[in-house]
């Protein structure tokens, strides 16, 4: 970790393929939450991203400003399916047309933005698609670019059909960007270890955490009446996409049901596989305790954290994990599987339990015991709160990204 620090406030650009539309929004809102942290320390932050018809050209929320660019992402290239869905020959053409158009579009609106805001440093998220762009766009700028790698950018999982990463018109335009920043950082251990198989260098690459918003996510008010869901509600907030898993989550339930006849599962988030995952619950039987939300705004989700008996994350591959730490920072005990970097998040047998990813069996029995003893739920659901705060803190987070801005702009 550097230990250079910031003397003062920084002008910062962002450019970014994703980025919520509204403050409410919920698509790449850790992005976002970055974003604040670091305004809340003094710093300006300007958001350079592509923008839907009807979508505010430029607005300012939670003191961050937006910038967007007109360019409509066809469905199949949006947030949360670019890398897992299947395409023909002729559509990978269309995308890679597509994605070309992109890069040149947010290589020339982060440059004039940049040079319109004087900015100091480029500070932008996925090494692919925005970083080829971001790295140019520094490069013309005169300013250092650091990139923020979140696992689906340098993850991959044949099995779960996710190989995007090693695609041939991917691999060399992600090695190039990722020697050529100026800095990286990791937001975990595995996710730098995918990172250094991609191409990157060890010297460029800083693990800084992700993070949760300890103020929102805390622990809920003494009670004397039982939980508006129960008292054994199993909560998972994910994207509904294969690798995040949710399909084990759902058979470890209906293997609970004869235990525990009232357990019920809510399941924040949305995503391509839901339709497959609705049938799964009826056909298992779980159906009528089976309850899709769709997506919650981040706000409203320390309701339903707050209000479960255990809170489970069933992922085949993932980065790090911010609904474990949000969990945490609400006193709740995680299931987690052993997916990437998810074992850096949940301590085993501390504040929760960490199982083997793809393992139902496995996720039934760990939540079985969570919800056959009161007491270990809450021992763990204390220690939980305690690594939050030590660990997991986007404040803390924000301290780190600013002695990597230190950093390089030291070595300018």
């Amino acid at each position: 970790m550097p230990r250079c620090v910031v003397s003062e406030p920084l002008r910062i650009l962002c450019p970014t393929y994703w980025y919520p539309s509204y403050a409410d929004d919920t698509q790449a809102i850790y992005v976002h939450d970055i974003n604040r942290h670091l305004v809340r320390q003094g710093h300006r932050v300007f958001v350079v991203t592509p923008g839907r018809p009807g979508v505010p050209e430029h607005e300012t929320f939670d003191g961050v400003e937006v910038i967007r660019f007109p360019f409509e992402l066809p469905e199949s290239l949006t947030y949360g399916r670019v890398a897992q869905s299947k395409v023909t020959k002729l559509a990978r053409l269309n995308r890679l047309l597509i994605m070309a158009r992109y890069l040149i579009a947010q290589y020339r609106h982060s440059v004039i933005e940049g040079r319109r805001f004087g900015v100091q440093i480029v500070h932008g998220h996925w090494a692919i698609p925005t970083g080829p762009a971001l790295v140019a766009a520094a490069r013309r700028l005169k300013v250092p670019s650091v990139i923020t790698l979140h696992g689906g950018d340098v993850y991959v999982n044949v099995a779960e059909g996710y190989d995007f990463p090693t695609r041939w018109y991917v691999r060399p335009v992600l090695a190039w960007t990722l020697r050529n920043a100026s800095a990286l950082t990791a937001i975990s251990e595995d996710c730098k270890t995918h990172a250094l198989h991609a191409g990157a260098h060890e010297s460029s690459i800083t693990v800084v955490m992700n993070g949760a918003d300890l103020r929102r996510f805390s622990p809920a008010p003494a009670r004397n009446s039982p939980s508006e869901f129960g008292s054994r509600m199993i909560f998972a907030c994910r994207q509904l996409f294969p690798r995040k898993g949710i399909r084990f989550l759902i058979e470890a339930v209906a293997k609970l049901k004869p235990k525990y006849p009232d357990i019920n599962l809510i399941i924040a988030g949305d995503g391509f596989e839901r339709p497959v995952l609705e049938k799964l619950a009826q056909t298992l039987g779980i159906g009528d305790k089976t309850k899709f939300l769709g997506w919650i705004a981040n706000k409203e989700l320390p309701r339903y954290f707050r209000g479960c008996a255990v809170s489970v994350i069933p992922s085949l591959e993932e980065g790090f994990g911010i609904p474990a730490a949000e969990a945490m920072g609400c006193e709740i005990p995680v299931v987690a599987s052993d997916a990437g970097g998810l074992p850096e998040v949940v301590e085993n047998g501390v504040t929760g339990y960490v199982v083997p990813k793809g393992d139902a069996a496995a996720l039934a029995n760990a939540i079985d015991r969570l919800l056959a003893d009161d007491a270990l739920r809450s021992q763990m659901g204390k220690a939980g709160r305690i690594r939050a705060v030590e660990r997991f803190d986007w404040d803390l987070s924000v301290k780190k990204f600013e002695a990597v801005y230190a950093s390089v702009l030291k070595t300018k």
